[in-house]
């Protein structure tokens, strides 16, 4: 069997890219650290099991990212409030927070839009179940088709 890491590359690379326009970013690299600390954001937010599913359905690059340092027997956090949400966000990277993220306006803006790349590339069940585990004054503005 071969393992053919050239696909694997250029679906992570096709995601990259659908989530770097729909923040309006040039930067791939800035993209794809927005795109991890929201990634990561929401795993840590989401029960074990919901988690393991959005995972389930992410490419194997983009998979291997979002698993990094995660415990599965980990509590889900308890965030309830948008501009709570909005720094655990920002804290899930440090350069993110500093440099890509400086404000709350730019983690709206940077999460919004991570939220309709995955809304254009999940399944509509597994989306549907995404924003259904969040609580309702976190969940994103309604995605522009």
């Amino acid at each position: 069997m071969s393992l053919h890491f050239e696909d694997y590359v250029t679906k992570a690379n096709t995601w990259l890219n659908r989530v770097a326009e729909h923040i309006d970013i040039q930067d791939r690299n800035k993209a794809g650290r927005i795109f991890r600390a929201v990634l990561h954001a929401l795993r840590d937010r989401l029960p074990s099991g919901e988690a393991t599913h959005l995972g389930a359905q992410l490419p194997i690059i983009w998979k291997g990212i979002y698993y990094d340092g995660y415990r599965p027997d980990h509590e889900p956090m308890r965030i309830r409030h948008e501009d709570q949400w909005l720094e655990f966000i920002r804290s899930k990277d440090a350069l993110a927070e500093i440099k890509d993220l400086p404000t709350l306006h730019d983690a709206r803006r940077a999460y919004e839009g991570v939220m309709a790349a995955l809304h254009d590339l999940l399944s509509p069940g597994q989306f549907e179940k995404l924003q259904n585990a969040l609580h309702k004054d976190i969940k994103p503005d309604p995605i522009k088709h």
